[in-house]
């Protein structure tokens, strides 16, 4: 790998983490910002990808299209130049300042440069996107350096525009010059840090929209647990989409080599990788919809949990994702461990059967070097007209001599010469024996002086394999014809089956001789030695020991699955290991055994401490809730102390709101969460005096304001309670009216937040049907005709209506004392 493909990876990378990092934001917050940025990195993904994977791949730059090669790259400037726009400070689209005009300056002469290159139309789009979000960026810095003292937040996401252009112009700049080597190349490096600044466009566009009040609402661990989870999800589906690409442009270069293969040449390849990236696209904008789709509507539902419930969803998703995860990972592990090991054996197979044959080849060398010296000596006798005794007395000589000196399995020399047997140890032929009949002689005449390694045979004395080498010599009373004069030796097969006996893979398996007419020469079960492959294991076997002639081969003895590793010896005889399928990988699938176990141990520890983790946090959760509820329960007891006649006010209209959220179809944790809020709806005239709130006369003007301001006061105290947001909601806005007139803000209808008009009516309902300072509890038929009049100016037709038919159900005066 060369430094050219390092930069493309690494510009890949940057690309795939600054999408995956746009499409966490957009998960938590759906902002058209974080879409623009998603397009942005998906429009460059569709350039880098098929770009740096044909370099890996083949290795090479691809030939491409001005179309195919910028296509990506032009649309993700524009894209940028669009959220340039939408991110800006609202001051600042209107502000002008003269450096805005600094990028137009420089950019000019640099494009009279570029167009030099050639590509025209790409190098006038590329520079006019670009400087018009240059322009646009230094727009939004220059107004905030121009207004820092309204101390607004520094517009981090026009600078890392900027410093991405900026560094994009040099890295363009530098291209057009040559360099004297890829490391002294700036482009390399401009490229990375282009790179990395693209990685931190949501970090910057994220602090633009916090600041205009988009800031993420704090979370609970059950929701944290959860998008961490769903974001590894997405990371591991998006990189695993990645990777197919990958391994089908292996494919696709693979199939070249390929007589009726889909693709040709490498042009065809270029644009099957520019349809695959195209295609990866689609999939993951597919993928992004559908996960960030469930994810909100997930999020929804947890929100609507209690918290037990949470943290048992979570734990039941953390064990589950943690599973499959682990199951991946083990069954990858165990399909690479699977993989090496079989390798591994069988490279060693086919090493130890070359091995062995190398060493059976030595042998027989030895063997034929003996016979061609005692052939050659014997042709010069023959030559030289020695007599018929002499020349059996040098054969008889030779025959003692190699036994002693060589192998004792060398068992004897004899020769036919000019018509006439001689036999080294001296055998006497019967009467009728005819030399020219017998298969050696006819195979070593056919050779025609070269050696040969006869078929081998059964001695019928020794019953012991016996081979025959020999060799034809010159034969001068048949010049015209072929020679009928021959030498040979007769070796027993003792060493050969020692040799063969010794074979095996790691004590698995046995070793086999066989002669390429199916004779076995020697074999482990020396029973089987002189009979025929043919006839013990099958024609099937030897056809494709014939056809293999070296390697390894799959074949059924005996119905079961062997693997042979055969290797060739002269030509003639093929050593082979034999070892059932079953035997070989025996070591194998221990090892993945017991990778199984002990992942599957590792799964139960980590499930273990998850469950202790998830009992403690229930624990720990409902401790902090029943604390809460009773902390909350003491503050509405000591808001309710402040007015004599309310007693117990807050808490009756925490259960009220309750039933109310009930009816209307609330979850048990928004009911118990409405209930929390309508405990504390009043702690607002903790700033309010005893007097004003306890006073038994009508309350003048500004006694009155004094009383209207505990909603905010109210609001500003539980805004502090970071882990529960949504308890200044009933505070703030339970005197807001639904057809407006309302206080302390305003509001009207559905702008009023759903919790605060339920507490209004609650708040309303036990108002009047408790005694205050100023007249006595209201009867039941007048409390019901108020609200049913107050009904769409007052209170929410809805919960108005939930409460009307409360009142009407209460005919036991549960709810309130009976006053008529």
């Amino acid at each position: 790998m060369n430094i050219e493909s390092l930069e493309n990876i690494i510009s890949l990378v940057c690309t795939v983490a600054g999408l995956l990092y746009c499409v966490f934001k957009y998960t938590e917050a759906p902002k058209r910002g974080y879409r623009l940025l998603i397009v942005f990195f998906l429009a460059n993904f569709l350039s880098e990808y098929y770009w740096t994977v044909y370099g890996l791949v083949m290795p090479d730059y691809p030939e491409i299209s001005e179309f195919a090669a910028y296509l990506g790259w032009n649309v993700g400037y524009l894209v940028l130049l669009i959220a340039v726009l939408f991110t800006r400070q609202d001051g600042a689209k209107r502000f002008f300042h003269p450096i805005m005009l600094l990028p137009i300056a420089l950019n000019v002469p640099q494009l009279v440069l570029y167009i030099r290159f050639g590509g025209v139309l790409n190098n006038i789009w590329e520079v006019g996107t670009t400087t018009a979000a240059a322009v646009f960026c230094l727009q939004d810095i220059a107004y905030y350096v121009k207004h820092r003292d309204k101390r607004g937040n520094f517009p981090v996401f026009s600078a890392l525009v900027l410093v991405f252009i900026a560094v994009t112009y040099a890295m363009w700049t530098t291209s057009c010059f040559d360099w004297e080597s890829e490391i002294k190349n700036p482009y390399i490096y401009l490229s990375t840090v282009k790179s990395l600044a693209c990685v931190m466009f949501a970090y910057g566009a994220g602090r633009r929209w916090e600041e205009r009040g988009a800031a993420r609402r704090k979370r609970s661990t059950s929701e944290l647990r959860f998008r961490v989870l769903a974001h590894t999800v997405i990371s591991i589906v998006i990189m695993g989409i990645c990777a197919v690409g990958f391994f089908a442009a292996h494919w696709i270069k693979n199939s070249l080599s390929e007589e009726h293969g889909l693709f040709k040449n490498e042009g065809q390849i270029v644009i099957a990788l520019f349809i695959i990236s195209a295609v990866l696209i689609l999939l993951v904008v597919v993928l992004i919809y559908a996960l960030t789709s469930r994810y909100r509507h997930t999020v929804e539902s947890i929100k609507k949990m209690n918290e037990g419930k949470r943290t048992q969803l979570n734990f039941i998703v953390t064990i589950v994702v943690t599973l499959a995860l682990m199951a991946f990972t083990v069954a990858y592990n165990n399909v690479l461990l699977y993989n090496a090991s079989v390798v591994s054996v069988y490279e060693d197979g086919e090493e130890i059967a070359k091995t062995t044959a190398t060493e059976l080849e030595n042998y027989l060398t030895v063997a034929a070097t003996t016979l061609r010296l005692a052939a050659d000596s014997v042709d010069i006798m023959a030559l030289n007209n020695s007599s018929f005794e002499e020349m059996t007395q040098y054969i008889m000589d030779q025959t003692a001599r190699q036994a002693e000196q060589f192998d004792e399995n060398f068992t004897g020399i004899y020769a036919y010469i000019n018509g006439e047997y001689m036999d080294g140890l001296g055998w006497e032929p019967p009467e009728g024996y005819d030399a020219t009949e017998r298969d050696w002689y006819k195979t070593v005449v056919a050779a025609n002086g070269e050696v040969v390694i006869v078929s081998p045979y059964v001695d019928a004395q020794t019953h012991s394999v016996v081979i025959t080498i020999g060799k034809s010599i010159s034969d001068p009373g048949n010049a015209n014809g072929p020679s009928r004069n021959v030498v040979c030796l007769d070796v027993i097969v003792n060493h050969i089956d020692e040799v063969t006996r010794a074979v095996d893979i790691a004590g698995k398996g046995y070793g086999m001789v066989v002669n390429e007419d199916g004779f076995i020469i020697a074999h482990r079960d020396s029973s089987l030695n002189g009979e025929n492959v043919r006839d013990v294991y099958g024609q099937e076997l030897l056809d494709s020991i014939l056809k293999a002639k070296s390697g390894r081969l799959t074949a059924f003895i005996d119905d079961e699955e062997y693997t042979l590793f055969v290797a060739p010896v002269m030509d003639q005889w093929y050593s082979m290991i034999v070892v059932g399928r079953t035997e070989l990988l025996e070591g194998t699938n221990m090892q993945l055994a017991v990778n199984i176990m002990v992942s599957f141990v590792i799964f139960c520890l980590i499930t273990f401490f998850y469950y202790i983790g998830y009992k403690n946090e229930r624990i720990y959760g409902k401790r902090v809730e029943e604390m809460n509820i009773q902390v909350v329960s003491a503050l509405a007891s000591a808001i309710d102390a402040k007015d004599v006649y309310t007693n117990g006010h807050s808490t009756r209209v925490a259960e009220y709101s309750r039933m109310i959220a009930a009816r209307a179809g609330y979850s048990k944790a928004e009911q118990d969460e409405i209930y929390m809020m309508g405990l504390v709806h009043d702690v607002g005239k903790i700033g309010v005096p005893d007097e004003v709130i306890n006073k038994p006369s009508k309350l003048t003007r500004e006694e009155y304001e004094l009383v209207k301001k505990h909603p905010v006061i109210g609001s500003n105290i539980l805004e502090t309670i970071k882990d529960r947001p949504k308890l200044a909601i009933g505070a703030r806005w339970h005197h807001e009216r639904y057809g407006g007139g309302g206080y302390p803000d305003g509001i009207s209808g559905e702008m009023i937040p759903e919790e605060a008009r339920i507490i209004a009516v609650a708040d309303a309902y036990d108002a009047m049907t408790s005694t205050r300072s100023y007249r006595e509890a209201m009867p039941q038929a007048k409390v019901r005709s108020e609200i049913e009049k107050g009904s769409g100016t007052q209170f929410d037709p809805r919960y108005a209506a939930i409460m009307l038919k409360m009142i009407d159900e209460d005919t036991d005066f549960a709810m309130r004392e009976r006053t008529d």
